[in-house]
């Protein structure tokens, strides 16, 4: 197992994310964590609203802004290829997904005691923290927990890339067919955790019910018919 720290590339595709990105951005500048043993990848990709001049305003010495052609999945892969080779873990992070400040500290306790572990998730909490919310998120957190799936965040060990990448044709799933592949290499863990939030806009404007039956139909299809899936953007 590594001596110190590990060392953390937090990966964030951001499309049309103007609303939101300034947020997540300022949380992971509050990181209590060694500013030389992570860094944080905004991939703005193709947005039509002040995404990247928003993001921009965060480059620093840990902090890079980056562009791509549209696609979650461009983004990522961008986001990978850019990456410190210092690197021992990749966290993808949503836009709108905001984590606490002892994050980073708990998560690289956790690991140095699973070595085993190449892949894997953690609980989230809501923002707005109303009470129907946190109903509906613990009940996912038990089914991610379950199905080894992820939801807004998502951990994939560093040395995985290559073999791995993101399907590029998928835009949705993209992350059930990376956990799939790095399954292969090691075991799928489910850290649960006080420090990691998101957004509850897409349920509150789709409907909780709708977006349950609809990723659960998305997550079991086979991934040749999951290419030919769109899913609503919600801002």
């Amino acid at each position: 197992m590594k001596d110190g720290p590990l060392f953390f590339s937090i990966v964030i595709p951001a499309h049309n994310e103007e609303r939101y990105i300034e947020r997540t951005l300022e949380s992971v500048m509050r990181l209590e964590y060694p500013r030389e043993h992570f860094e944080v990848i905004v991939v703005e990709n193709g947005s039509t609203d002040d995404t990247y001049t928003v993001a921009k305003r965060f480059e620093r010495d840990n902090i890079r802004i980056l562009t791509s052609d549209k696609g979650v999945s461009k983004a990522k892969n961008v986001g990978v290829d850019n990456a410190s080779k210092e690197s021992d873990w990749f966290i993808f992070l949503d836009a709108d997904t905001i984590l606490e400040r002892a994050f980073l500290r708990e998560f690289d306790a956790f690991l140095k005691k699973r070595p085993e572990h190449t892949v894997g998730t953690v609980s989230v909490s809501p923002l707005p923290d109303t009470h129907t919310a946190r109903i509906w998120f613990a009940f996912y957190d038990i089914g991610h927990q379950l199905t080894k799936t992820a939801y807004s965040i998502k951990m994939v060990r560093r040395d995985l890339f290559p073999p791995i990448r993101f399907d590029e044709a998928l835009v949705a799933g993209e992350d059930l067919h990376v956990i799939a592949q790095a399954r292969h290499f090691g075991k799928f863990f489910f850290m649960r955790t006080k420090n990691v939030f998101t957004s509850t806009r897409r349920f509150e404007q789709l409907g909780w019910w709708y977006v349950f039956f609809t990723w659960t139909f998305v997550a079991a299809l086979p991934e040749k018919w999951q290419r030919h899936f769109t899913y609503k953007v919600v801002r």
